[in-house]
């Protein structure tokens, strides 16, 4: 297959201000983020099947760290997002890392304040603390695609589908031929290749190589990768907890996520509805650092209560929200932002058609 370079895209889509929000994009990473904060309070084996967030998530960062690489370059892009990534963890640790020492953690040394600090490994924590941390592999996962940006953008600019393709090639041969023993640094490797194809979707989104394709071919290329999940499968229920099943799958979904472009501007005009997909985007990493931990302290407070998922999903979300209350001002710091309990909706982007290469 022909390798098509980016540039001719790039060359029709000159770099321009920063526009307005996308609400196609605002609101598909809010879902996104409901349907994580439910798996963990409800878990479904549907909602992964149907909305498998972590690709999503990964899909949309993707997609606006291309945005800012085009719009400032690869060193303002890395310092502005690993700026807004890190003080919400900060804030984590300025509450999780006393009451764990308090709690007794054997074994402590400073050295294991440095993934607090800049998680290029995910934070430890005690026994105690584990739903503390359980969820932080996301961060990690996250710095290390904003360290990698400009060096993949600059081999995506080259070789796009090649790029686009080496990370799920590289996630099905360490699930199918190489081994690699668990280890902090294998994590990064397995996560980078499971989720490095999604990434670099957003930036295919982003330039317009994603609008080459047109619908059928979209879906064929989805329905390949959703035949080769249920092959790897094999008709089992439990298949589906396979880490390649869920990378085949996740890829797919992704792909069809990011070729649509839907008109939603009528969020705009249902206010509740608006009013809280700008509240999750607003607060993103701050509901994502938080939600488990809350749901570990739903189910510690509920106590034999906790058997009804209404009620649990209910608590769960109080006590989230009254977190993200709480600390979600971080985030406006750390976006150089006036900080604000509850910050307004943004100006949300037209329906605008996409880009036409040349």
């Amino acid at each position: 297959m022909t390798l098509i370079s980016t540039r001719t895209v790039s060359e029709t889509v000159p770099a321009v201000p920063a526009r307005p929000r996308s609400p196609y994009i605002d609101s598909l990473r809010a879902a996104a983020i409901v349907r994580v904060f439910l798996q963990h309070t409800m878990p479904l084996g549907a909602l992964t099947t149907l909305l498998p967030s972590m690709w999503v998530m990964f899909g949309l960062a993707g997609y606006l760290t291309a945005s800012s690489l085009a719009r400032g370059g690869a060193a303002r892009t890395v310092r502005s997002r690993a700026r807004r990534l890190l003080p919400p963890l900060w804030a984590l640790a300025a509450i999780a890392l006393p009451l764990m020492l308090l709690r007794g953690w054997p074994g402590f040394t400073w050295q294991h304040l440095l993934p607090w600090v800049f998680p290029l490994v995910n934070p430890p924590a005690s026994e105690w603390g584990a739903p503390l941390v359980v969820a932080l592999w996301y961060l990690r996962a996250y710095l290390w695609f904003v360290l990698l940006s400009p060096l993949l953008w600059w081999l995506f600019d080259r070789a796009p589908l090649l790029t686009l393709t080496v990370p799920l090639g590289a996630a099905v041969l360490l699930q199918t031929v190489i081994a690699l023993p668990s280890s902090p640094v294998t994590d990064v490797v397995w996560t980078t290749a499971s989720y490095g194809t999604a990434w670099l979707l957003g930036y295919a989104r982003h330039t317009g190589l994603l609008d080459r394709l047109s619908w059928p071919a979209a879906c064929a290329a989805a329905a390949g990768l959703g035949g080769l999940a249920l092959l790897r499968a094999g008709g089992d229920p439990e298949g589906a907890l396979d880490p390649l099943v869920q990378v085949l799958w996740g890829t797919a979904v992704v792909l069809l996520a990011l070729r649509a472009r839907p008109a939603m501007d009528w969020i705009r005009r249902v206010r509740p509805l608006h009013r809280a997909v700008a509240l999750l985007n607003a607060r993103a990493v701050t509901v994502y650092v938080w939600q488990l931990p809350m749901v570990a302290a739903t189910f510690w407070l509920l106590g034999d209560l906790a058997g009804p998922p209404l009620l649990t999903v209910a608590t769960a979300g109080v006590l989230t929200a009254l977190a993200t209350l709480c600390f979600g001002w971080v985030e406006d710091l750390a976006g150089r932002r006036t900080p604000t309990l509850l910050p307004p909706p943004p100006c949300t982007a037209p329906p605008h058609p996409a880009p036409t290469p040349a």
